[in-house]
């Protein structure tokens, strides 16, 4: 047998078991003369699946293993692995584009009418609030019609995707990409809180049962926040399952949702042309009663501001464009072009609508709820139609969160490859998803919306402010792309994107400054902290790329002789099977190199077992390896495990300078995830203590049992 050559620093599993290790969790460890498995690889599969049947399972059909159950639940809640060779065949078409990545921008209808409305209403400019409201709205309507603009522009001259982030950095610099890709970052885990919080408020509002609460983990817990945090799971489930699945599920939602708005829009306009209409409830002005002369501008601006919620997820499209189908960018820009149409029509005959029927919206009633009682009444057939449309609203609102779980993985994929976020966010799951970056946004959301009990009025202010920090910075960043190229008609477009920049800029600074005691200061604070650490990421890169590429130039520890081995091998109180194996794990490391020492240490914790561990080296092990090993036993009068090991290996540093020391480290599997933890703690946290110490290696020696089966017999349960 020949040495192996085990870098430093570097934990080895060594299993003599199983000589090649088939890596999935459906392959068992059992013996090798045990070991059938049969592979069938069907590449003519849509999602390039593969079947693996093991001996085990065909004969031992009542064995239990959690291992197994783990497995089969994964694949019942999450599907089959997919390939990457049908990768393409899993993009988004047009049709299943809109509801993924343009669902956020729809939604926002639900409640940017209704934060125009509570500004005016909370100081109590209720006359105004009904005079102001269409002007304002067809102010923001001028602006999502210049950022939808700037962004069909993005798509084309960046075609492979990233949005704000991507326009920035390569225009303006890196600060302002990881500004941008920072506050890309709020807007995406606000748009999980504030869409949620919002679906669960419309539900609540025509089911009032949900405004009670449930007594959970001895606490009182509201019924819409337990029910915002499992939908956030939902979503997440689904997202895990992969794009075009999370497509065909929210297609149905989002076109349900504009189906209903335009009944509800359609419904209003026919009872305006023909007078049918009157308030939804006459509007008792009991507090300040005042005229749109006595609002001051500041108040305007706010209005204005927070209706501006409307254009969120305007930006999605951009960011997403490598998950169409080809022509990626073409088909991207179309999906925004409807986007864009949609958003404006559902808008504008929400705030007519809503200042038609005069609504005002209350705590526990929204303003697409007073709209549609206004337009289809009270009888049976209005109340029915009713329903649907708090329930389009509700899924829209839900598919909204989905937006930012397309979006997100995308964004920080390309924020961690280009080294400014942990590289591990780059990789795709089996489903060909960035599932690191869904788990991420499903913790940071959930928390979220359990801080500000899901409430969407507190979450606004939060929202708005990296949004348009996003908006303003990627049409600065168009206006430079376009300059530089001499496009056909740059100058009308770095007109169109200056006006954008200055508007949106100062929507960010009036969200920044008149919402900064109600929660806005937390984006504040955020934004800088995130781009502190995006920098810290890079740094760390950076020195780990210097520290750890080669050169050929630089020294080879291969092309010097092997430096001799110290092999210490961890033995406890017993000579078990798991100990022998650890031998001859050590035994296999040392073989062929006549200048190395294998050496079994045992620090002595009860002197009492020392006896008896003798005895069984002496018949177990001596007659095999002979004077090949040396036991050493350290006494520990304390009882201390790590402190004498650490003073052994002091000790033999100074025994033999400058050799290479491994520790095998026995340690057994008993087939069975819960019998597992009542074992091997010892190991684990030597692990931990040895890997942390320079110039040592550790291998982890696992000799496998056999799996627990347990079945049901007439004495009970009996193995």
């Amino acid at each position: 047998m020949t040495a192996s050559h085990i870098p430093f620093d570097t934990e080895v599993h060594h299993d003599t078991h199983v000589h090649k290790i088939f890596t999935t969790p459906y392959a068992f460890f059992t013996k090798p003369s045990q070991r059938h498995v049969t592979v069938t690889s069907d590449m003519s599969k849509a999602e390039g699946t593969f079947d693996i049947i093991t001996a085990q399972q065909r004969h031992a059909p009542d064995a239990f293993s959690m291992s197994t159950l783990l497995v089969h639940l994964r694949l019942a809640l999450l599907g089959n692995p997919l390939a990457s060779s049908v990768q393409l065949e899993h993009r988004l078409p047009i049709l299943l584009a809109l509801p993924v990545f343009a669902s956020d921008a729809l939604s926002s209808v639900a409640y940017a009418t209704q934060e125009i409305l509570l500004q005016f209403e909370s100081l109590g400019f209720l006359e105004a609030a009904r005079n102001l409201l269409i002007p304002i709205s067809l102010s923001i309507a001028v602006l999502i019609l210049i950022v939808g603009f700037s962004y069909r522009q993005a798509i084309h001259l960046y075609p492979s995707g990233g949005g704000s982030y991507s326009v920035a950095r390569g225009n303006l610099g890196v600060l302002a990409g990881l500004v941008a890709a920072s506050a890309l970052t709020i807007d995406y885990v606000l748009t999980v809180a504030v869409s949620v919080s919002s679906g669960v408020e419309n539900l609540a509002a025509a089911v009032k049962p949900l405004h009670g609460s449930i007594h959970l983990l001895g606490q009182e817990v509201p019924i819409t926040i337990l029910l915002a945090v499992l939908l956030v799971l939902f979503i997440m489930l689904i997202n895990l399952r992969g794009t075009r699945e999370s497509g065909w599920l929210f297609a149905l939602p989002a076109y349900s949702f504009v189906t209903m708005m335009s009944i509800v829009l359609g419904t209003a306009l026919y009872r305006y042309i023909t007078g049918q209409g009157s308030a939804v409830e006459p509007t008792q002005i009991a507090v300040m009663e005042a005229t749109t002369h006595n609002v001051g501008m500041l108040i305007i601006l706010r209005a204005f501001s927070s209706g501006c919620s409307a254009l969120t997820g305007v930006e999605a499209v951009s960011n997403g464009v490598s998950a169409f189908t080809p022509p990626e960018a073409k088909n991207a820009a179309t999906t925004l072009v409807i986007l864009i149409f949609v958003l404006l029509t559902l808008f504008l005959g929400l705030g007519f609508a809503a200042h038609y029927y005069h609504v005002l919206p209350t705590e526990t009633d929204t303003v697409i709820s007073q709209v549609a009682r206004g337009s289809f009444g009270h009888s049976g057939f209005g109340d029915l139609l009713y329903l649907l449309t708090t329930l389009a609203t509700l899924s829209v609102l839900m598919i909204a969160a989905n937006t930012s779980f397309a979006g997100f993985p995308r964004l920080l994929a390309l924020v961690a490859k280009d080294g400014y976020a942990p590289k591990t966010f780059t990789r795709l799951g089996d489903r060909l998803v960035h599932n690191r970056g869904i788990i991420a946004l499903t913790i940071v959301s959930v928390l979220l919306v359990i801080a500000f009990r899901a409430k969407t009025n507190a979450l606004i202010p939060l929202y708005a402010v990296g949004v348009f920090i996003c908006f303003t910075l990627s049409q600065l960043g168009m206006m430079r792309k376009v300059r530089q190229e001499q496009v056909p008609g740059w100058q009308r477009m770095m007109v169109i994107n200056l006006i954008g920049a200055t508007v949106t800029g100062i929507v960010a600074l009036v969200q920044a400054v008149s919402k900064f005691t109600e929660g806005a200061w937390m984006v504040v604070v955020v934004l800088p902290m995130l781009i502190a650490f995006s920098y810290l990421i890079n740094k760390h890169y950076a020195w780990f790329d210097r520290t750890m590429t080669v050169d050929e130039n630089d020294y080879n520890p291969l092309a010097d002789a092997p430096e001799p081995l110290t092999v210490l091998v961890l033995v406890s109180s017993d000579i078990h099977r798991g100990i022998l194996e650890g031998l001859e794990c050590g035994r296999a490391i040392a073989a062929g190199r006549p200048d190395s020492i294998l050496r079994a240490v045992y620090i002595e914790l009860d002197p009492e077992k020392t006896p008896r561990l003798r005895a069984k080296w002496t018949k177990m092990v001596e007659p095999y390896l002979g004077q090949q090993v040396t036991l050493d036993i350290v006494p520990s009068p304390y009882r201390w495990l790590t402190e004498p090991i650490m003073d052994y290996l002091d000790w033999a540093d100074l025994q033999r300078n400058g050799d290479r020391v491994i520790i095998v480290l026995p340690e057994f599997e008993t087939g069975n995830v819960i019998t597992h933890f009542l074992h091997n703690f010892t190991a684990r946290r030597l692990r931990s203590l040895l890997l942390n110490r320079p110039h040592i290696t550790v291998v982890s020696s696992r000799y496998f049992m056999r799996p627990l089966a347990w079945r049901l017999g007439r004495g009970g349960l009996v193995y």
